[in-house]
């Protein structure tokens, strides 16, 4: 049993292509094949089946990564130990953050972490949430920047903010009349019903934001007969501000974006300000003992979120 294997397997079932698993483990193609057709003659069974051209584990397979990745965290928490117990201002964190949202704070956070703790490498990995959260819990990233979905979490994590999710629309869709009623808050209310009709551009439902999509939907008793689907929220905001659709945002997205033409933003809720509304945390491995560097990064982030 070694270390090297974990990481191997996780590869592969990440990318299910040697080609492109090499390739994230810097070797090459050939020395993975043989790495695996060697880890396998060594503990005498197969660690994957080959359908297609798609890599899964067979049942042993998956009896042997489970073992492996509890190894790899107590790995893990001893490292973490070893560098509390010796002050080390040395290491690493991989850092999992939705694109968007790194484009605008890793800005604002790095460089003032980079002070704090130069000797401390950040490994990124941007993507869906609901993919790295996954990465979090098989050991593949350290910490998680993300909006708490409202289902329960398989890890440790620390509130950062709250946050609304507003009404984005065309300026063209607004009469006169309407935008005359408009108050004086910086996101006054509006009645989402009176776009039912319109073309809606919607993130997908493994989407935090589609999640709240589908719930704004439901509370007001409405069924989209026009919808258009990104995974981009830069790409739903640019299609609202051209007027092909209204869309759905969260506010401190707002606040970072530059956009070539704001559209009109509303809050969607009349009564209740936190209807509509997500936290964002941090979240890391469950029971997983954080280094200093990491607890640090973590209340800079608190700080500048």
């Amino acid at each position: 049993m070694e270390i090297k294997d974990f990481e191997y397997i996780c590869a592969i079932l990440e990318f299910e292509n040697l080609t492109k698993a090499a390739e994230s483990l810097f070797i090459t193609q050939p020395s993975l094949s043989m790495y695996l057709k060697n880890m396998e003659e060594r503990l005498g069974f197969q660690v994957f089946q080959v359908i297609g051209k798609k890599f899964s584990l067979t049942v042993l397979g998956e009896e042997y990564l489970a073992a492996g990745l509890s190894i790899l965290e107590i790995k893990d928490n001893f490292q973490s130990k070893l560098e509390t117990m010796l002050e080390q201002r040395y290491g690493k964190i991989r850092l999992a953050i939705p694109l968007l949202r790194s484009s605008y704070l890793l800005p604002e956070i790095l460089p003032k972490f980079d002070t704090l703790y130069p000797n401390v490498k950040i490994e990124l990995c941007e993507d869906a949430s609901v993919v790295l959260e996954k990465k979090i819990q098989d050991g593949q990233a350290d910490i998680i920047i993300m909006n708490k979905p409202d289902r329960f979490l398989n890890m440790d994590y620390e509130i950062i903010r709250k946050e609304k999710i507003l009404l984005a629309v065309p300026r063209s869709f607004l009469k006169e009349d309407l935008l005359s009623q408009k108050s004086q808050h910086k996101y006054p209310y509006f009645d989402l019903r009176y776009f039912k009709n319109q073309r809606f551009i919607l993130h997908f439902p493994n989407q935090r934001t589609g999640q709240m999509a589908e719930k704004i939907f439901r509370y007001h008793q409405i069924k989209p007969k026009n919808v258009f689907y990104t995974k981009n929220i830069e790409t739903a905001l640019n299609l609202t501000v051209a007027g092909y659709g209204v869309s759905f945002v969260y506010e401190n997205h707002v606040e970072h974006l530059n956009l070539k033409e704001r559209p009109f933003f509303f809050s969607i809720s009349q009564t209740d300000e936190h209807l509509f509304s997500t936290e964002v945390l941090i979240g890391y491995r469950k029971n997983r003992i954080l280094p200093p560097y990491t607890r640090e990064f973590i209340n800079l982030c608190k700080t500048l979120i």
